[in-house]
């Protein structure tokens, strides 16, 4: 879910916890997307007087009843963030990084989703279908012009006489 400009732009100042609940520190800058303009990634200033600041995704962002924000991360994850500057917008290459740091749980996080499954009428089967692979060689006449230099050697008698300037040996 992507959030409006104004929304994020209120969270600032806003106490960020991680998600189970660990306070990590307060909302600090706002990044926009490169693309469309839209609020993509914000700095959490963490550490004494909050003066240091983790850059993380907005995206799966939520406000608690309290009024506080919930990441959809790990403390140690966004601890172990990347540095990037936060003086200055993420470069393509810093965003990668990022990128790339935060998916690394939600990928482990898929594997502890707990399945659903409804009890239904099972379906009757109305064909069974069967996939095979095979391999098929089909021939094309292809007709081309192929060119190419060759190099001859010519042989030719000695002229009568014997040649003892470039002019003696005539025009041939």
């Amino acid at each position: 879910m992507s959030h409006d400009i104004d929304t994020v732009l209120g969270w600032r100042g806003r106490r960020v916890r991680d998600r189970e609940g660990e306070e990590l520190g307060k909302l600090g800058d706002v990044y926009l997307d490169r693309e469309d303009d839209r609020p993509a990634w914000a700095g959490i200033r963490t550490g004494l007087f909050g003066r240091r600041e983790t850059i993380v995704p907005l995206q799966g962002v939520s406000e608690t009843e309290d009024g506080d924000l919930r990441l959809p991360y790990d403390a140690a994850l966004v601890r172990d963030a990347p540095n990037v500057d936060p003086d200055v917008a993420p470069s393509e290459e810093e965003e990668r990084l990022l990128r790339e740091h935060f998916s690394a749980q939600h990928e482990t996080v898929r594997h502890e989703e707990e399945l659903q499954v409804v009890d239904r009428e099972p379906a009757k089967p109305t064909e069974r279908v069967r996939l095979r692979k095979v391999q098929v060689t089909e021939e094309e006449p292809v007709t081309f012009e192929r060119r190419r230099e060759v190099v001859q050697l010519e042989h030719e008698p000695p002229p009568e006489g014997r040649i003892e300037r470039v002019e003696d040996a005539g025009e041939a």
